[in-house]
């Protein structure tokens, strides 16, 4: 169910796996080789990729990139996430896989999409905790039928008519899928602030507003192929298209006022565009920092090539690495003895005494 205190974004329904196709080439004039192994130049069958040609014998390996398809092997420069996926060495400089990067993806977009609408698109209470989840969280909640969300926001009423905002992204993804969600979420927290209790709005165009916003940014990237499945994507049924039609028409303030002073449930209800109300003066809001956890969190392992990677608090940290990790109220050094599944030994402020963290599990520091 879908709902303004847990809206989930269904940026695609199943992790990318693009099909190859069977090809012949003559190795003469073609001088073909694989973009896996670097065998060649091939002959006989081989496999086309966008990435490029791929062996017959790659073709045959089952663990493939979770981002673009293409097969991975040992030693070709991939990564592991902890929860098993796998990210080739082409999309890994792209892919957004700690808190960290999360975080600082999330608080561009947000200046973005703000200045792309105006202050009036300022969040009232500013402060949005940004965390990252895996497949494996994602499993721990129940949600067994297959479909991996990129994403969802959270906002929970406080005293004094506030609110408190959270957005979980998926890890390993890429930057410009990240960027889509990070815009499509925010817009869920502005329209939270702002729709009135008793403005009632149809649930597949709360979504395509969400994605208006992410559709118009991608725009503004010069951004085509993202544009494109944003279109195409069939998660809004089809409202997506009518938000675009109507946001031409009566601009970007009409859809915000639309959410604030229309009792309409969808766009379709209204026979003809209404008459914008005269917006409200800026109101200067200071960005606040995200919210730190208040102890340290083991969350699980990386794999970059032969090198595993202990994650904490979404800093990952090699057997024998030594760094500090800001907390609520201080910064910790943390220097890494030993990683296993299921924990990670570590020396806290450089004690000789080790201590043992236990995945998922926080552990406040004295």
């Amino acid at each position: 169910m879908r709902s303004l205190a847990l809206i989930l974004f269904l940026f695609a329904a199943v992790l990318i796996t693009p099909a190859t196709e069977t090809n012949y080439f003559d190795p003469i004039k073609e001088n073909y080789h694989c973009i896996v192994c670097g065998k060649g130049p091939l002959t006989g069958q081989v496999w086309t990729h966008a990435r490029g040609i791929i062996c017959d014998e790659c073709e045959k390996i089952n663990d493939r990139c979770t981002i673009c398809g293409l097969p991975v092997k040992e030693g070709d420069g991939h990564i592991k996430t902890a929860d098993g996926r796998f990210i080739c060495k082409f999309d890994k400089p792209d892919a957004i896989l700690t808190v960290d990067q999360g975080t600082e993806l999330f608080e561009e977009v947000r200046a973005a999409v703000v200045d792309m609408y105006g202050p009036q698109f300022t969040l009232k209470n500013p402060q949005v905790a940004v965390t990252m989840f895996d497949v494996d969280y994602w499993s721990e909640k129940g949600r067994t039928n297959g479909l991996h969300t990129f994403g969802f926001a959270h906002s929970r009423p406080a005293d004094g008519g506030k609110w408190t905002h959270e957005v979980i992204m998926l890890s390993g993804r890429t930057r410009d899928e990240m960027t889509g969600v990070a815009a499509h979420e925010y817009t869920h927290l502005w329209i939270n602030e702002n729709r009135p209790a008793g403005h009632k709005i149809d649930d597949d165009t709360v979504e395509a507003i969400c994605e208006l916003t992410a559709y118009k940014l991608m725009q503004q990237k010069q951004r085509p192929d993202m544009v494109g499945r944003i279109l195409k994507n069939p998660y809004t049924n089809g409202k997506i298209k009518t938000l675009v039609a109507v946001e031409r028409e009566g601009g970007s303030d009409y859809v915000l006022n639309w959410v604030k002073n229309s009792r309409a449930e969808t766009f379709d209800d209204d026979a003809s565009l209404a008459p914008i109300p005269a917006a409200a003066a800026p109101v200067h809001i200071s960005s606040l920092p995200p919210v730190l956890p208040a102890g340290l969190k083991f969350s699980g392992t990386m794999t970059f090539g032969k090198v595993r990677q202990a994650v904490i608090n979404g800093v990952a940290l090699g057997a024998g690495d030594q760094k500090n990790i800001k907390l609520r109220d201080k910064t910790v050094s943390v220097r890494c003895r030993e990683i296993r599944d299921d924990g990670v030994v570590v020396e806290l402020n450089d004690s000789v005494t080790p201590a043992t963290l236990a995945r998922g599990k926080e552990v406040l520091i004295p």
